[in-house]
């Protein structure tokens, strides 16, 4: 205990002289509650490296002027700070020689586990994991007259009257008061009403007015001691604990976590002095309310959790499912009341239970007569059945009715009342509907009957349990006939067909023309439809072409043509129509941008004289000409074609050389090879091609760079020197590397145009180089089976050479 008194006044000291490095000043009337936690663990953190002796701490805790009561407040404070049981200078507080921990009471603990088993919790395990519930005892409440004064306690006295005075003193470790002028009085261990008393008794002998009533007496309690709990037993988190004087049973249990996974919770004994003052039940507060067995508490007092004795499984049809701890006498009729009782869907007549006996499982019917009789096991299993998913007297009926669902046999237990009551509607068929029902085997059958029959009184069905009636709608066997409208219309796409539908309908049920639409050529394609004949018809359809002015009124009689199921009419584009045409330059032209083009004959010197000319940085023999009929086509199909043959070209390099030689084409992937400069020099020529919709002409800055790629020692780019060779740049990378495969070189240009190497007879012929053009050279492929040919012949020359040696050793050469 003085390690403890010790230890906590140095952290008191150790706070102070943080205060004071600080430089903070503390007045004697400092009110040391309206320091925070997270303050105080600060000060305490830069106190514990101050380095200073306890008795210097003492001395300055003087100097600043702080009184014993505000030391007390600290103390008490620093108590709750360090409730985790460890201190600033990270060493464990140990109380007494238990090794137990010094905890209190604290709003921000964290809550306790929930006990689970197969999903289930124990019962009453989520008390002590809720958030917003403390249970930290009441201090804003009047004295208890049977609060029992102990030491630490602050006892407020007041006179007013004939005589006027105020004394707050506080109970000693002697349990006694000192009186000014009147001598100690001692009330420790006395309630307060008998404290209350005993002091007014010696008052007298120096107030002798409060005799006669014109002195009045009121004695409080100023502030209440903390008392000192040890939690023992099967407790979530179990040691002693600092609290509240006014704290209970329940206060403790909920500081320390509640029972463990094997705690009980409705065996926890109060111990005091030896002797087990309560045996506390939690059920009893959780079901009833009830805590008259939640004893306050006293220092020193134990309280032991014990090991649980039966705790069972139920689930299934109730209101509470959970993991509950019952009593030896506990039968199921009491398990049911804990448990809430049966659910408004259980089947209440038996509850299932299986029990592990000493080698294996038994399984166990418990019948409702049973249920006040029998008596559990631990690890006994509750299951309580739904009800069955059956009705007794249900029928049900479907369709071309109003009212369709479930009908009760009892009050229509013929077929004509019912359809009478669900009111069939117009579009139900008359001639036939059906009745899904089991016969006397439980299989199922389906009878059939005549609607129009039954209505009208000709027949009747005697309606049987579970029968289920279909009535049809004359639509639910009729094709859902259609029309469908291509073309230049707003809503192209298919109508349902109604009888008596015309062109000039389904027109204005497609958003009427397009702007696009021809007047004068709409075609109308119906299905030729001959139920008479079995033979293959050569003909599909029956083409119809009308002229139709778009103001749908002026031809009466075309707009009037009546359609039929299934025809398919298509609006013809105007021919003469045409939108307006969009090309995009850009890079080093004047300026740049869309340009809407004049004519469909417009070509590229055309653009270019529109766009104000070539910059003179302009570099004309790298222009690129891109085109949307190239672009975003899958793979780009008719690029694919260059591509294929590009590969063919390198059909002997490996896999790598492919890939490297595809990601350079994707780069001009939707290019045209157009020669600009030929175009611009000669305009109308056939290098000045057409243009069409979408094309973007990108003319770049005068490029300096050339490079290479594929079998050199150091692919890379090359400064452009004019009238340089293509050996040129390939020795700038190092030179061909030993598999290139030199034939086969070819050269990209920066508009897009290809050349590859040509031979004649043993003379090669590189392609020239031009500013920004990409030099690839393959790789040769090297075959598993010409590498075993090298090895052999290697092995064979080795061969040779060892007989030699061997014969002319022999002969002493």
């Amino acid at each position: 205990m003085k390690k403890i008194i010790n230890t906590l006044f140095c952290f008191v000291v150790l706070l102070l002289i943080a205060i004071h490095s600080y430089g903070q000043s503390l007045p004697t009337n400092i009110n040391v509650d309206q320091i925070s936690d997270a303050q105080l663990m600060q000060y305490l953190g830069l106190a514990n490296s101050s380095g200073l002796s306890s008795a210097e701490l003492e001395t300055k805790a003087r100097e600043k002027g702080l009184s014993e009561e505000q030391i007390q407040k600290l103390k008490q404070r620093i108590i709750v700070a360090n409730a985790g049981g460890t201190n600033a200078a990270g060493k464990n507080n140990i109380a007494d020689s238990n090794d137990l921990r010094t905890k209190v009471v604290s709003r921000n603990a964290k809550p306790a586990t929930i006990y689970t088993a197969n999903a289930l919790a124990v019962f009453g395990s989520e008390l002590f994991s809720t958030d917003n519930l403390t249970f930290e005892p009441n201090l804003q409440i009047p004295t208890p007259k049977n609060y029992v004064i102990g030491t630490g306690d602050k006892i407020n006295i007041d006179l007013f009257g004939y005589s006027d005075a105020a004394f707050k003193l506080q109970v000693n470790p002697e349990g006694i008061i000192r009186i000014p002028n009147l001598g100690p009085i001692k009330i420790n261990g006395l309630n307060f009403d008998d404290a209350t008393q005993k002091i007014k008794s010696k008052l007298v002998a120096i107030y002798p007015q409060i005799a006669s009533g014109k002195t009045s007496v009121q004695i409080t309690l100023g502030q209440i001691r903390t008392i000192r709990v040890t939690m023992i037993g099967e407790i979530a988190k179990p040691g002693t604990y600092s609290l509240p004087s006014l704290a209970s049973l329940v206060n403790a249990l909920y500081v320390a976590g509640g029972p463990n996974a094997i705690g009980s919770y409705r065996d926890i004994e109060l111990i005091r002095n030896g002797k087990v003052m309560a045996n506390f039940d939690l059920y009893d507060f959780l079901l009833k309310g009830d805590l008259s067995k939640s004893l306050r508490l006293e220092d020193d007092d134990i309280i032991k959790v014990n090991p649980y004795l039966n705790r069972v499984i139920f689930t299934g049809a109730i209101k509470r499912p959970a993991i509950y701890e019952v009593r030896n006498t506990d039968n199921m009729k009491d398990l049911l009341s804990v448990s809430g009782g049966f659910s408004d869907r259980a089947f209440k007549d038996f509850i299932r239970v299986v029990r592990v006996t000493h080698s294996q499982k038994e399984a166990i019917t418990v019948p409702a007569a049973a249920f006040g009789s029998f008596t559990f096991r631990s690890g006994d299993s509750c299951y309580v059945d739904a009800i069955f998913n059956r009705y007794t007297n249900r029928i049900i009926i479907d369709g071309a009715v109003y009212h369709p669902g479930v009908y009760s046999l009892s009050n229509f237990s013929s077929l004509k009342n019912l359809l009478q009551t669900a009111n069939l509607r117009e579009d139900a068929y008359l001639q036939r509907g059906i009745i899904s029902r089991r016969n006397d085997q439980y299989v199922p059958i389906i009878q059939d009957f005549n609607v129009a029959d039954i209505v009208n009184g000709k027949s009747d069905i005697i309606l049987q349990r579970e029968d289920s009636i279909k009535i049809f709608s004359v639509f639910d066997i009729k094709p859902k006939d259609s029309i469908s409208i291509i073309g230049e219309v707003n809503k192209p796409g298919d109508y349902t067909y109604t009888d008596s539908l015309q062109l000039q309908d389904i027109i204005l049920m497609a958003g009427g023309f397009k702007e696009s639409a021809s007047n004068t050529r709409i075609d109308i394609a119906r299905r030729i439809k001959d139920s008479t004949s079995e033979l293959e018809k050569q003909q599909y359809a029956i083409i119809t072409t009308i002229e139709l002015h778009k103001n749908l009124s002026e031809n009466i009689r075309a707009a009037h043509f009546t359609l039929e199921p299934f025809d398919i009419i298509t609006i013809r584009k105007n021919p003469s129509y045409q939108e307006q045409i969009t090309v995009t330059v850009e890079g080093e032209v004047m300026y740049p941008g869309q340009y809407t083009l004049e004519h469909k004959k417009e070509t590229l010197s055309a653009l270019i004289a529109r766009a104000g000319g070539l910059k003179s940085t302009a570099y004309p023999k790298g222009a690129v000409l891109l085109r949307n009929d190239l672009l975003n086509d899958g793979s780009r199909k008719v690029n694919n074609i260059s591509k294929l043959n590009l590969l063919a070209i390198s059909d002997s390099s490996s896999q790598l050389n492919k890939d490297s030689l595809l990601n350079s084409l994707n780069a001009n992937a939707g290019g045209v090879g157009i020669r600009l400069q030929e175009a611009l020099a000669q305009p109308g020529s056939a290098y000045d091609i057409y243009l069409q919709n979408g094309d973007e002409l990108s003319v770049p800055t005068t490029l300096q760079t050339i490079k290479t790629t594929g079998s050199v020692y150091i692919p890379k780019q090359v400064v452009y020197i004019k009238d340089k060779s293509f050996k040129y740049y390939i020795g700038e990378s190092g030179g061909f590397s030993p598999r290139a495969l030199k034939s086969r070189s070819f050269v990209v240009y920066a508009n897009g145009q290809i050349k590859r190497t040509h031979h004649f007879l043993m003379i090669r012929s590189y392609p020239s180089i031009e500013p920004g053009a990409e030099i690839f050279v393959p790789v040769k492929k090297v075959s598993v089976t010409s590498t075993l040919a090298e090895v052999g012949a290697i092995g064979t020359v080795l061969s040779g050479l060892a007989t030699t040696y061997l014969i002319l050793r022999s002969l002493g050469l």
